[in-house]
């Protein structure tokens, strides 16, 4: 899985499937993959665990 954001590490949300999507623009911080290269992102009003799914290239990276 090349060129993913590591677990644990903060992103930001550069690209969404809409310009109206409420997560562009946010971070939040890498708990997963999916078997077909997505990243799982959790953001901080979400319940511990849960995350939404973005294409690594729609994300960068912030902190390690």
């Amino acid at each position: 899985m090349a060129n993913l954001p590591p677990i644990n590490s903060v992103v930001k949300v550069i690209k969404a499937l809409t310009e109206k999507d409420p997560r562009l623009g946010q971070t939040g911080t890498v708990i997963q993959y999916s078997g077909h290269g997505m990243v799982c992102v959790h953001f901080s009003d979400m319940p511990t665990g849960q995350g939404f799914f973005f294409n690594a290239h729609h994300l960068e990276i912030i902190e390690l």
